[in-house]
C-alpha cells in the first residue's frame, strides 16, 4: 500500500491510496487541475482512479468533487448526511445539483449505511475493505475510513472534536495512520481569531488538538504501527516543531516507544510518498 497526501489543512485535503490493484482518492479538497498535476506524477488520470471516499462536505474537502464527478466516471462513496447537505448546497446550480441526482441515480454515488451512531457497515469493493468510523464535526454526518488491501491497513481520522471510545477498537494496531493533529490550544487561545471560532475548534464538534490527538494515538498504536502522519495542521495555531514536542512529551509520559516508526507533519502542499 502507497500514501501520497496531496494536501492536508484548512486550504484543502486530498490523499492518494494505491493497493496493487485499486487507485483511491480519499476527499477532493482542491482543485482539479492540482489533481490532475499531482496524478500524472504516477502516470495517472482520473479515469485511472476506481474509489472516492468523501469524508464530509467542507469545501476543504469537496472542492473539485463535482469537476471530478463530471469528468471522470469514479465509484464515490459518502454518508447520507454528506450527500443530503451537497445537494443542498447545490440546489441554487442547477448543472451541479443534477449532476449528484444523476451520479446517485446511475449507482456511481454509493450512500454509506450507517449502524447506529458510532458504526457504519463495511464495504467489500474488489480487494479493498472499507470501514467507516463515525467522526463528530460540525457538519452533516462526518467520518473516517480504515481501508485494508494488500494485508496492510490505513487508518484517516481528520476533522473530528474527540475520537469516542467505541471508535477506538476499529483503529487499534493499524499499519498506518492520518490522524488530525489541528492545533496548539495555547497558540489557538492567543490567536486574532474570533472567540465564537475559538469555541467552535475547542468544542466536541470541532478540531483535535495536539494533545488529545497523542492521547489517542497513545491508546490506539501497536507493534504493526510503522507510519504516522500528522494531519490537518493549523497553519496559525500550530507549528511542526509543536506538534512533534507534544508528542515526545505525551509518549514519554506514558512510555510509548516510537522505534520503528515513521513520523510525518503534514502540510497543505504535497507530502513525500510512503509505503507500508
Amino acid at each position: 500500500m502507497k500514501i501520497s497526501v496531496f494536501s492536508s489543512g484548512s486550504s484543502g485535503n486530498c490523499e492518494l491510496i494505491r493497493t496493487k490493484n485499486l487507485n483511491i482518492l480519499i476527499d477532493a479538497g482542491i482543485t482539479k487541475k492540482q489533481i490532475d498535476e499531482n496524478l500524472l506524477e504516477y502516470d495517472l488520470t482520473l479515469n485511472d482512479i476506481d474509489v472516492l471516499l468523501i469524508t464530509h462536505e467542507h469545501s476543504d474537502h469537496v472542492k473539485s468533487l463535482v469537476s471530478l464527478l463530471k469528468y471522470a466516471n469514479i465509484k464515490t462513496f459518502m454518508s447520507r448526511g454528506t450527500y443530503y447537505a451537497l445537494l443542498k448546497e447545490n440546489e441554487n446550480k442547477q448543472a451541479s445539483f443534477n449532476l449528484l441526482k444523476n451520479r446517485f441515480d446511475d449507482g456511481m454515488i454509493v450512500l454509506l449505511n450507517r449502524l447506529d451512531n458510532f458504526d457504519y457497515e463495511e464495504i467489500n469493493y474488489l480487494d479493498l475493505k472499507i470501514k467507516p468510523i463515525a467522526a463528530f464535526h460540525d457538519a452533516a454526518e462526518c467520518v473516517g475510513y480504515v481501508l485494508e488491501a494488500d494485508e496492510k491497513r490505513l487508518g484517516l481520522l481528520t476533522d473530528t472534536g474527540y475520537v469516542h471510545q467505541k471508535v477506538i477498537p476499529y483503529l487499534l494496531n493499524l499499519d498506518c495512520y492520518i490522524l488530525e493533529s489541528n492545533h496548539d490550544p495555547e497558540m489557538l487561545m492567543s490567536s486574532s481569531r474570533p472567540y465564537y471560532l475559538k469555541q467552535r475548534i475547542l468544542s466536541d464538534h470541532g478540531h483535535l488538538s495536539n494533545q488529545d490527538s497523542m492521547a489517542t494515538l497513545v491508546k490506539i498504536m501497536g507493534d504493526k504501527t510503522k507510519l504516522v502522519m500528522h494531519a490537518h495542521i493549523s497553519n496559525e495555531c500550530n507549528l511542526s516543531e509543536i506538534v512533534e514536542l507534544t508528542r515526545k512529551t505525551v509518549f514519554n509520559e506514558y512510555g510509548i516507544s516510537t522505534e520503528g516508526i515513521k513520523f510525518v507533519v503534514l502540510h497543505d502542499y504535497k507530502s513525500e510518498d510512503y509505503e507500508i
